[in-house]
């Protein structure tokens, strides 16, 4: 049984937005719905789990990363709001990504018979769909722009504009950016000095801000 609280992040997120909340609600209880607790450090989702499911953080951290064990790369963090495995629901393909918990996770984990359900019964949510599966291709898109860019300072540079906004504070630490990067932390560190020298961006801790976003997109693509 999902608290007031909980239903209330639920159909807050996007993705669940304008949802009819009462149908939505037996829907998940008709098919198993449920929100499940991990641990820091525990996986929440591998390949070598076969369950398909759609999960939303309620709260906590936790990382994505590459499934080859001898080269891990780490691709992204999943925080409150965010959501996995919505490209592998409708596929026999197996769940590309590991996903582990950074600290106490809670999630929310849909069924994709639940899904379904929620596909032929609103038209808007099949919309909403769609449009999610759109921008995670152009958000991969834009990953294989940086992680091929060639030197530290072009991908750190692409990697900058990909928030599309001129003033933001980094979601994550150096270490973990260089690994996202795929660079060493002193490249990475050098990339951040000469485009600060450039006056390309300012930087005081994790706070950066671009005073022309356009200026140093055309001048690293």
């Amino acid at each position: 049984m999902l608290s007031r609280q909980d239903q209330d992040a639920l159909f807050c997120n996007a993705f669940l937005r304008g949802v009819d909340r009462e149908k939505a609600l037996s829907i998940f209880s008709e098919h198993h719905c449920s929100i499940l607790c991990y641990s820091e450090g525990e996986i929440i989702h591998s390949p070598s789990i076969h369950e398909k499911k759609l999960g939303i953080i309620l709260d906590g951290k936790a990382s994505v990363t590459t499934k080859d064990p001898s080269k891990k790369a780490l691709l992204r963090f999943l925080e409150e709001g965010d959501l996995f495995g919505v490209a592998n629901l409708f596929t026999d393909e197996p769940f590309v990504s590991v996903i582990r918990a950074e600290k106490k996770c809670r999630v929310f984990c849909m069924s994709d018979a639940a899904i379904r359900a929620l596909l032929e019964s609103d038209t808007a949510f099949l919309y909403r769909y769609l449009a999610f599966l759109s921008g995670r291709v152009c958000y991969l898109n834009k990953k294989i722009g940086y992680l091929t860019a060639g030197s530290a300072e072009r991908r750190l540079a692409l990697y900058l504009c990909s928030f599309e906004s001129t003033q933001f504070s980094l979601d994550t630490s150096l270490s973990s950016l260089s690994e996202l990067l795929d660079v060493g932390r002193a490249s990475l560190y050098r990339a951040f000095d000469c485009l600060c020298a450039d006056g390309w961006i300012r930087k005081e801790g994790r706070q950066v801000t671009i005073p022309d976003i356009q200026a140093l997109r055309s001048a690293y693509q």
